[in-house]
């Protein structure tokens, strides 16, 4: 008998269906994963079996957890088993902790509630839990706060809190999407390791297919708020299955096409092999907060000695784990930092921070950030977002060039010209990116700099947007620096790599050489980390 089984769930937000005729089941000891594009329903399936439906919704149909039913509950009787018979693991860390809490009182908080253990009985089963999620109190005490950790210790964080009660059944949104390779892997491996140690079901919902793919025993695929097919990986992935499926499996491995300009934009500018961006010796510290007033102070080096180029027309990737140092270099690049050693030329040109005449080569510069929405004002329509960039324009622009040319962008981004008057929060995830690539473009830079750009997208929408970053490097003669913790994309749109590890560049090439033949071991471990589409799986 399955440990959860969904039947004919069906469920509206304010009367509009949202989930329709949803089966499902998950055995004690397997792993079922849910995956489907954004607005699928995969989350909303989740909120339904925890009852945490949003105000407004009415659910029908039948879920079954232990031959009990959850809907028949009431809602103190549902308290009780959330955290203890059911845990959830949620997207974000950050918004899933207490900023204000340390987070051995957010893991106790759970025993607390659902238990009568004493204050040492609390604690045991606290520090018992830190290490089952690899978090040991020696290196990490209960007593840090949620800022003190990276992404995947929060991750752990937000594990060790769903876990702590050794629950049934354990539902993971999107529990690895922000994380980069080598912390996804860990993470990956935490997940299965607790499901074959204390025989829970897991539900695991994803976008990425390759991570659902190497970690699932058996697979639904949502859309439109309907599971089209289910089974196992491997017909799921092997054409025998619904045409959906083949299509997200397709938009997963999809290459586009690259064609090098690189030596032909040196040529055509007459600059021979000038680069385009010249970084040289490039050194940031930052200031470490001192022990005492008698204690010397101490310095970081987040990015340390680092030099390259870049050449016209080309797209080179800058990979690395979190805090590695490539978001630091980014800042440097634009001229957003105070550099204590080196050196950045754009064009020939040095780039300052902070001084008025460093402007004309960081207006050749522009940035897509990871998060469109919370890159954009949103009191503002999206013309004026887009037209932002114009305002500090050497060249300025009259009131009708300037709408003209917002249109112009915005069309060829793929949206409507009329779309200008809308906000930003009446668009979807691909359309925000789409909007932040036509803000980039409209001052017609010699290089943008893509700062996980794809890496929240759904796969469909990723490929329509790796492709639209092709065309466009292509017709405005535009250079790309592409920052990624997602492996297979960089491989898919770059020609040469950048491996970046603790502020240093560890190994640099042509693309598919560092990837196929690395040379660092930290190269090699990255490549052995991302999930694999294929028949390997479980």
């Amino acid at each position: 008998m399955p440990l959860l089984t969904v039947t004919d769930l069906k469920v509206a937000i304010n009367g509009e269906p949202i989930l329709r005729d949803i089966d499902l089941s998950v055995d004690s000891g397997k792993v079922l994963g849910i995956v489907g594009e954004s607005g699928s329903g995969k989350s909303l399936t989740a909120y339904s079996i925890m009852r945490l439906l949003p105000a407004g919704s009415t659910a029908s149909g039948r879920i079954s957890f232990a031959g009990k039913s959850l809907f028949s509950l009431s809602e103190a009787a549902m308290c009780k088993v959330r955290g203890r018979d059911i845990g959830m693991i949620f997207q974000e860390p950050m918004t899933a902790l207490n900023p204000l809490r340390t987070i051995g009182d957010q893991i106790a908080e759970t025993i607390k509630i659902h238990t009568d253990a004493n204050r040492d009985q609390v604690r045991r089963l606290l520090l018992d839990t830190l290490r089952r999620v690899e978090l040991p109190p020696e290196q990490f005490p209960p007593s840090r706060y949620p800022h003190e950790l990276s992404g995947g210790q929060r991750q752990r964080v937000v594990i060790a809190m769903a876990i702590a009660l050794r629950p049934r059944l354990l539902i993971a949104d999107e529990p690895t999407t922000a994380l980069d390779v080598t912390t996804q892997a860990q993470i990956l491996k935490l997940l299965r390791r607790l499901v074959d140690e204390d025989g829970l079901g897991l539900m695991l919902i994803s976008h990425d297919l390759a991570v659902v793919a190497n970690t699932a025993d058996e697979i639904a695929v949502m859309k439109n708020g309907v599971v089209l097919d289910a089974g196992t990986p491997k017909r799921i992935f092997s054409g025998d299955s619904h045409p959906y499926a083949t299509e997200l499996l397709e938009a997963s491995t999809h290459v586009p096409a690259i064609v090098s300009r690189a030596a032909e934009k040196s040529d055509v500018n007459g600059n021979g092999n000038a680069p385009l961006l010249e970084v040289k010796g490039l050194v940031r510290e930052y200031k470490l907060p001192r022990d005492n007033i008698f204690a010397r102070s101490k310095s970081f080096r987040a990015v340390d000695n680092v030099s390259f180029t870049l050449q016209h027309g080309e797209n080179l990737g800058l990979v690395g784990e979190s805090g590695c140092g490539k978001s630091t270099l980014t800042r440097a690049i634009l001229g957003l930092e105070v550099l204590q050693g080196g050196s950045v030329r754009l064009n020939g040109q040095q780039v300052l921070f902070g001084e008025r005449r460093g402007l004309a080569p960081r207006h050749s510069m522009q940035a897509v950030f990871q998060d469109p929405f919370g890159s954009f004002n949103p009191r503002h329509k999206v013309a004026k977002l887009i037209a932002e960039p114009l305002y500090a324009a050497p060249q300025k622009l009259n009131r009708i060039e300037q709408r003209s040319a917002v249109a112009q962008v915005i069309e060829r981004v793929g949206l409507r010209s009329q779309d200008g008057e809308k906000y930003i929060h009446e668009f979807s995830g691909g359309q925000r990116q789409r909007i932040a690539i036509a803000r980039a473009l409209i001052s017609r830079p010699a290089l943008i700099i893509l700062d996980e750009a794809v890496s929240a997208l759904d796969v469909s929408v990723r490929a329509k947007v790796l492709d639209l970053l092709v065309e466009l490097s292509a017709e405005f003669d535009i250079a790309y620096l592409f920052i990624s913790h997602d492996l297979s994309v960089v491989r898919s749109v770059t020609e040469r790599v950048l491996v970046m590890k603790n502020g240093r560049i560890v190994e640099q090439g042509m693309t598919g050489t560092v990837f196929n033949s690395p040379q660092h071991p930290y190269t090699a471990e990255l490549v052995n980390s991302v999930p694999v589409l294929g028949y390997s799986v479980r």
